[in-house]
């Protein structure tokens, strides 16, 4: 799957998930960084996919000369 976060950096990556676990894992095309994650959600509220996405954003910020 691909994904460009709010701040316009595009990773690709895999994500899965059943009853009371949620994990994947992202790199940018250069493999460059990469981000593996997997969290147990508290609340059954459905805001995994929001949090994945918050996750991405913060994990691959753009360097300060590439922005």
């Amino acid at each position: 799957m691909r994904v460009t976060s709010a701040n316009g950096v595009t990773v690709w990556g895999k994500t899965g998930s059943t009853y009371g676990y949620t994990d994947g894992m992202f790199t940018t095309r250069d493999l460059g960084r990469r981000l593996v994650y997997s969290f147990t959600p508290v609340t059954g509220g459905g805001n995994d996919l929001a949090l994945v996405n918050r996750l991405i954003s913060a994990a691959f910020v753009p360097a300060a000369g590439n922005r």
